[in-house]
């Protein structure tokens, strides 16, 4: 009766547990499940990242909220797998009516995000992103904007997990 009852608890965790990563978005799973806070380096500003697995780990899902000087503002993006460019893609959207898409490429313990176009009320840049990860609770994430045909530093967040 021991060896039921064990079998049972084991079911009931297992089906209460998050669902596991699509093989192709494994590289973003340490994100899953958590919340990643930091400041940006001028300091008096905040942004806060939660993400969480969607269908079934098809889809990661990222809600953020900047909060502090910079105007505040929240948007989500959401990370997918493109099996036809056999790449993880996201779709970004905010709540000032900004959108950008592009493509993640995973590095050891980086997460690169190469050249996308931010647009916004008809007006657009392009920026790249690094997330380079240290240990496990902690993310240092460095946005550059191309300016000019040269590269300069947008933003920088050190982040942490809640």
């Amino acid at each position: 009766m021991r060896a039921i009852g064990s079998v049972l608890l084991s079911l009931i965790l297992v089906a209460g547990a998050a669902p596991a990563a699509e093989a192709p978005l494994a590289p973003l799973s340490r994100l899953a499940g958590h919340c990643w806070k930091g400041e940006f380096a001028e300091g008096g500003s905040w942004d806060r990242h939660c993400f969480e697995w969607a269908y079934d780990g098809k889809f990661l899902h990222d809600k953020h909220v900047v909060t502090g000087k910079r105007a505040p503002y929240g948007g989500e993006t959401f990370y997918r797998y493109d099996a036809k460019d056999q790449r993880i893609a996201y779709h970004y959207f905010n709540s000032q009516g900004g959108y950008s898409e592009g493509n993640v490429r995973p590095a050891q313990n980086e997460l690169h995000f190469p050249e996308e176009r931010y647009e916004q009320g008809g007006k657009s840049m392009v920026l790249r992103t690094i997330w380079r990860f240290e240990g496990e609770t902690r993310m240092l994430a460095v946005t550059e904007q191309q300016k000019d045909g040269q590269w300069v530093e947008a933003w920088r967040i050190a982040f942490s997990r809640e």
